[in-house]
């Protein structure tokens, strides 16, 4: 039998009994968490990552079972805030009954659901509940885990409590957003999202049969784990990561402002070595490997969602491989600002002027507003855009420069044999593709390849073709033909 199939099946029964009994398990992470706290947290992320990929599993017919993973994230939801609340921010009596209202409201929520249609496929609403539950789940947890592990203390957290004290409206929205941001910005964070995402990763990986996707698909787990978490915020070279070029993986604001002292080697460094990567191997090896959204959009529940670029209103306006105008304004709008604010950051530490933003650094600013904010509005807004929107907006100046480049170079997707696609009528390729590229036949067809700024290698296309036509060309098969000549 083969290793993979074996794998899934014993996997898919211990998935089935933990969802059949998942109140059981809850129950005993309950019982336990007054003594274990740290562990409860991180075995209920795991629960949470086998509710959906059950809800993967029977995406046929998952009425019942998305009634269960959401009475199961209400549940750990108003453990972990009960904790939250009074053991991280030390409230009063008066502001723990916060708690209730939240309680109520996404009960309200669930029952609304129950009414209806429960296929998360079928469904954006059920969807968006799904995810923005989820969401609030590994926030809460984050920040416990922040607390537990002295990472972040309670007066850094509770200082930003000023929105129950407003002054005015603009300052309730800069402190939530800046109390979401302080959490979400943490390597315990990306941990406890990548506990449950991980998960779906792993599932992923046995459910893919070509090896260079299956490759792809192992670099970009260990890439989040190593690249992404450990090496920034744990190693011994921590400290001297801003100095190291690629280690700035989101681009400018990522590790610090633009200061003097590492732009040549760290930030021009990392955009110079991304540049030539880039050319050579596609845009893939950020947006498909080393940056933290494919990590997070790619596993097997998540690529689920990818029929929301078809179904959604703002999702079908970004299919094909075609850049709109709204795009072009959009991504010069992302770059002219990035670029000032880096000027406005560079002549900070020159002392030539003496600029911030609500008394941060403009790039720091920026990137923490995008990566640790606008980044999971689109995460749990997948439902309504469409998945990979960060992709298909333009909104992500790290993403658009090495999609730049990728298109300048050598990347393409060939085909074997052109007379395939002209006889195939069910273009699994295009709706496999989780960016919405749905025109990839036509070009197959005509040029026997296909290139857009928009395709960033999933390589989703190329495990759906039914004839196994598609395949990769890079600087690798450049360099083969060349030395046949």
């Amino acid at each position: 039998m083969n290793i993979n199939k074996f794998i899934l099946e014993k996997s898919y029964k211990l998935i089935s009994l933990v969802s059949n009994n998942i109140y059981v398990f809850i129950a005993g992470l309950v019982i336990l968490i007054p003594f274990i706290t740290f562990q409860v947290i991180l075995v209920s992320l795991i629960l949470v990552g086998f509710l959906f990929q059950n809800l993967y599993m029977k995406r046929n017919s998952s009425t019942v079972y998305v009634y269960v993973t959401l009475d199961s994230l209400l549940i750990l939801i108003n453990i972990l805030l009960i904790i939250f609340i009074k053991n991280i921010l030390n409230m009063n009596n008066l502001e723990f009954c916060l708690l209730f209202p939240l309680s109520y409201t996404l009960y309200r929520i669930k029952h609304k659901i129950k009414n209806r249609k429960a296929n998360y496929l079928d469904n954006p609403k059920i969807t968006f509940t799904l995810m923005l539950s989820t969401l609030i789940l590994a926030w809460l947890s984050g920040g416990v885990v922040d607390y537990l592990t002295g990472y972040v203390s309670s007066s850094d957290l509770f200082q930003q409590f000023g929105f129950f004290t407003p002054n005015s409206p603009v300052n309730v929205i800069m402190d939530f957003l800046s109390l979401f941001a302080t959490i979400t910005a943490t390597p315990w964070f990306m941990i406890v999202m990548g506990i449950w995402l991980g998960i779906l990763g792993f599932f992923k990986v046995l459910e893919t049969n070509t090896i260079e996707n299956r490759i792809r698909l192992l670099l970009m787990m260990f890439a989040y784990a190593f690249y992404s978490i450990w090496l920034p915020s744990f190693s011994p070279i921590s400290n001297n990561v801003p100095y190291i070029p690629y280690m700035w993986f989101n681009g400018l604001g990522t590790y610090g402002p633009v200061e003097p002292s590492y732009l040549l080697d760290g930030i021009l460094g990392t955009f110079i070595v991304t540049a030539i990567l880039s050319f050579l191997f596609g845009s893939r090896q950020i947006c498909s490997v080393t940056c933290t959204a494919p990590f997070m959009l790619q596993g097997t529940f998540m690529d689920s969602l990818k029929k929301y670029n078809r179904s959604s209103k703002i999702g079908r306006k970004t299919l094909t491989s075609k850049i709109g105008k709204w795009y072009r304004y959009v991504m010069i709008l992302t770059w002219s600002s990035l670029i000032t604010f880096a000027l406005i950051s560079y002549l900070d530490y020159e002392k030539v002027i003496n600029i911030t933003i609500l008394g941060n650094d403009p790039t720091m600013f920026y990137a923490s507003l995008y990566f640790n904010v606008i980044w999971y509005l689109q995460f749990i807004l997948i439902p309504f855009v469409g998945n990979y929107s960060c992709v298909n907006s333009g909104i992500c100046a790290w993403g658009s420069f090495n999609q730049f480049f990728g298109y300048l170079g050598f990347f393409k997707l060939k085909v074997k044999d052109p007379s395939a696609c002209l006889k195939c009528k069910t273009v699994d390729c295009a709706n496999a593709c989780p960016v919405g590229i749905t025109d990839m036949r036509a070009s197959f067809i005509k040029k026997g390849e296909f290139k857009s700024l928009k395709c960033i290698g999933i390589g989703d296309c190329v495990e759906a073709c039914p004839y196994n036509n598609i395949i990769f060309y890079d600087v690798r098969q450049w360099l083969k033909n060349k030395i046949k000549i």
